[in-house]
């Protein structure tokens, strides 16, 4: 089932990346006064072969709009511009030190084009090994193989689907975020301690909703601790202690880098010419100009996320909610609708049910093994609904929790050939198809998405 589940996988992303090519050959792009990764002059940017850099950027340059430009910066020139700071660093390192790796191999590419490339052919891999972990995932919950196939199968149609293959982290997050559930939820709760650490490490270094994945890891644990009687317990506290606070002393390692890098005044970065230019040009604060330029430098807990996130995306409580902003709610309402009306409906009848048989804290806990993953979806509904940039709710749910598949796959036939269009099943198969085809073309000629 893996090879054929890989299978499926890499088939979606070689339709997906032959649907940009096309689009991106015959509509024109839309251009907008976004930010744009800064490239050296010309002569700078091209490799050993030049033509082979054209082929690319011919090829993939519809993978590296909006965020892409972000992480390309990254990959590219670090953390040298302060509006790159909402961006988390495992992703675009990644892609920077394969680049690297790639141009030590003597690849005949520039820099920039390698980063790119990279960026793409990572993301294919991610995608492919966190279909199969969605799948492993929902096997070892519901024991269904049918449920796995069609959660798989949602997954590489997603409607967010574009986003999983262009330049940007969801791949890497559901990947990292699939791995660490698979982990809680092995049998008999047998804790791999050093898995669940380095992906728990990885989950939050790769964006800042990762932080909230803490919860499984924590409620296995506890789960698993007043399930049993072991006389280990204190070793096993210990070690999962451990589990937890490593991942947290990365995460404030990377936030004392980024203090180092805009609030120390004796530190001074080494910016290219051409960054600075732009930087200059567009007034953005650049790394290494001290504590004066950026105001976060001045809070008790100088954390720069929230300060970066208010000041250039005007991110905040409801601030979203304008009449302008009403195509950007039309088109996240299919997803915000169906995991609002799954998540109420489930914790509805979980209520309901333990009202009615008066269970105790322990059956309850021995039985909803579901239970915090609908918690942790109803949360990240919540916060999207009401903080962030309302469009981006489609492609942070389906990159950040498996049970918006497992509430698809419920209503999906046994078989494709017994869809029917005008059921629940050909409704949603529909509006996976549509934005997956529809947020292809747009999103790669530059056109906003969500």
């Amino acid at each position: 089932m893996t090879l054929k589940v890989t299978k499926l996988a890499l088939s979606s992303r070689l339709i997906v990346l032959a649907v940009q090519l096309v689009a991106n050959f015959i509509v024109p792009d839309h251009k907008p006064d976004v930010f744009r990764m800064p490239v050296p002059p010309d002569g700078d940017v091209k490799g050993p072969l030049p033509w082979l850099d054209k082929l690319v950027v011919g090829c993939l340059n519809g993978l590296r709009h909006w965020d892409g430009e972000y992480f390309l910066h990254i990959a590219n020139n670090l953390y040298t511009h302060e509006n790159t700071l909402a961006f988390y660093p495992l992703y675009p390192t990644m892609v920077r030190y394969l680049a690297m790796a790639c141009q030590s191999l003597y690849v005949p590419l520039s820099m920039q084009s390698l980063t790119l490339v990279v960026g793409v052919t990572l993301n294919v891999w991610l995608f492919c090994e966190t279909a199969n972990l969605l799948y492993q995932l929902t096997q070892r919950m519901f024991n269904d193989l049918n449920k796995s196939w069609n959660a798989a199968l949602i997954f590489c149609f997603n409607p967010a689907s574009i986003f999983f293959s262009a330049v940007y982290s969801e791949s890497c997050f559901a990947y990292t975020s699939f791995f660490l559930m698979l982990e809680c939820v092995k049998p008999n709760q047998k804790f791999n301690y050093i898995r669940i650490g380095a992906s728990l490490s990885a989950c939050i270094m790769c964006r800042s909703n990762g932080l909230i994945a803490l919860g499984f890891p924590l409620y296995f644990f506890v789960r698993h601790i007043l399930l049993t009687t072991n006389t280990k317990r204190c070793q096993q506290v210990f070690k999962m202690t451990l589990t937890v606070i490593v991942p947290l002393i990365i995460l404030h390692a990377y936030y004392f880098y980024i203090y180092r890098l805009y609030c120390l005044a004796n530190v001074k970065v080494n910016i290219p010419q051409h960054v600075q230019e732009y930087a200059n040009e567009r007034n953005y604060l650049l790394a290494g100009r001290g504590p004066e330029g950026s105001p976060w430098c001045q809070y008790t807990l100088p954390f720069p996320y929230n300060y970066v996130q208010s000041n250039y995306w005007d991110v905040g409580f409801l601030r979203y909610y304008q009449w302008s902003q009403l195509p950007n709610f039309a088109l996240a309402l299919p997803m915000l609708f169906f995991m609002n009306w799954h998540c109420c409906d489930y914790l509805w009848m979980f209520v309901t049910s333990k009202r009615s048989s008066n269970a105790g804290w322990r059956d309850v806990l021995k039985t909803q093994k579901t239970l915090p993953f609908v918690l942790h979806g109803a949360f990240l509904t919540l916060v999207c609904a009401l903080f962030v940039h309302i469009q981006v709710s489609t492609r942070l749910l389906a990159s950040a929790t498996p049970i918006f598949y497992w509430f698809a796959a419920d209503h999906m036939p046994k078989s494709l050939d017994q869809l029917k269009f005008r059921t629940k099943a050909g409704a949603l198969f529909f509006w996976c198809i549509v934005y997956c085809a529809c947020g292809t073309v747009l999103f790669c000629n530059n056109y906003p998405w969500t």
